[in-house]
């Protein structure tokens, strides 16, 4: 079973990241995508070439509204204290410096296995435009829970997140 907290509107100071992009990635076969991603950036903390400051995310260029669709451009990574110098190669993956933008910020927390995001991002999506927002073109997954062998997926916590423009009962949350 899933979860989903309230809508919570912040102000976002917007972090630098270091990235693994994927571009017309296949929403099929994201889950290679993203193994493979975590792999190098894995790599990469432990040369000391990455220092995150925060948990690993996925961000979507995409419009939240519609959903992925069967391919997607995306970016998987971290967030740093500071911007990563250049791109960084590991076992043939590139990490690159991006950023998440400062903005205001809905977010929410879903707690449950990956496989109830699907469903866990129409109803965020829901609330924030019942709040009177308006989802911008681009969103992220913050994943609070390190998922692994021994880790009970019910207790997953995903991180929802969409940058939103809006009337004033949002802006008074």
């Amino acid at each position: 079973m899933s979860t989903l907290s309230d809508v919570q509107v912040i102000d976002f100071p917007g972090f630098p990241t270091a990235v693994v992009r994927g571009v017309d990635q296949p929403t099929a076969d994201m889950h290679t995508f993203m193994d493979s991603a975590f792999t190098a950036l894995g790599g990469a903390i432990a040369r000391g070439e990455v220092t995150p400051v925060g948990p690993a995310f996925s961000r979507y260029d995409a419009d939240v509204r519609h959903g992925l669709g069967d391919t997607v451009d995306l970016e998987v990574g971290f967030p740093l204290a500071a911007p990563l110098a250049g791109p960084v190669e590991m076992d043939g993956v590139r990490v690159e410096p991006s950023s998440l933008p400062a903005c205001r910020l809905a977010t929410a927390k879903h707690t449950g296995p990956y496989e109830g995001l699907p469903q866990a991002w129409p109803a965020f999506i829901t609330q924030v435009q019942e709040l009177g927002g308006e989802p911008g073109d681009v969103f992220w997954e913050a994943y609070d829970t390190e998922p692994g062998p021994g880790v009970d997926p019910a207790t997953l916590v995903t991180g929802l997140a969409v940058p939103v423009h809006g009337t004033p009962a949002l802006r008074d949350r």
